[in-house]
């Protein structure tokens, strides 16, 4: 009997520490789960805070450019407006008037700089005008 004792004994030991075990590393699962999804969801948030300013940006832009479509409505009759347009964006000049253009003359060192920057913009400008080019195409 007390041999029967003793093996009913160990056989309760290991179910409990099975039972221990068991809970544990489903505890750890479930742990693990939930950082991982925490890390998911934060970099969402990220993504979705920077698209909001990215929205914030372009309803100011709109808001601005209905601003300034609103005063040149408003402007549309006034002569003094008409005339301040037409020297700003289309260079009309009274009969008379002459118009005088003021060029400073480029330093040596700066020029050197300058056209090395300006053959890159350049080549870029070439590249992405081929490549919008190929992508129109298709």
């Amino acid at each position: 009997m007390v041999s029967d004792f003793n093996k009913k004994g160990n056989r309760e030991f290991f179910n409990n520490e099975l039972l221990f075990k068991t809970v544990g590393i489903a505890f750890l699962i479930f742990i693990v789960f939930m950082i991982f999804s925490d890390i998911k969801i934060y970099r969402k948030k990220q993504t979705l805070t920077a698209e909001i300013n990215t929205y914030k940006k372009q309803v100011e832009n709109i808001k601005n450019s209905s601003k300034n479509l609103k005063d040149e409505i408003a402007n549309a009759n006034n002569p003094d407006y008409l005339e301040k347009i037409g020297y700003e964006q289309f260079a009309v000049t009274k009969p008379g008037e002459t118009e005088y253009m003021f060029v400073r003359s480029p330093k040596k060192a700066d020029t050197a700089s300058k056209t090395q920057n300006s053959s890159w913009s350049a080549w870029l400008s070439s590249s992405w005008q081929w490549m919008l080019k190929q992508i129109h195409n298709k």
